[in-house]
């Protein structure tokens, strides 16, 4: 479903250069964009998290931990191929 999106100048200006330079639509650039920055607002909001648990150190043993039970799992006998 289509929707009318008011932008400004500049970005329209920004828009129209990068359909040209791409030949993408303006719906994919602006879908892709959108993409990208649903990824790094995900990727941030993880990385800050990550940090957080970093500095509490309970929180960083117990996450090491979980990371040692799980490493444990690539011990399956296999040899590399």
């Amino acid at each position: 479903m289509s929707k009318i999106l008011r932008v400004s100048d500049e970005a329209y200006s920004k828009l129209t250069q990068i359909t040209k330079n791409t030949g993408l639509s303006n719906q994919d650039v602006i879908d892709k964009a959108l993409e990208n920055l649903e990824r790094e607002t995900f990727l941030k909001q993880a990385n800050e998290a990550y940090a957080a648990m970093k500095k509490d150190p309970k929180q960083w043993q117990e996450h090491l931990e979980e990371i040692a039970v799980w490493e444990a799992t690539l011990s399956d006998g296999l040899e590399d191929e």
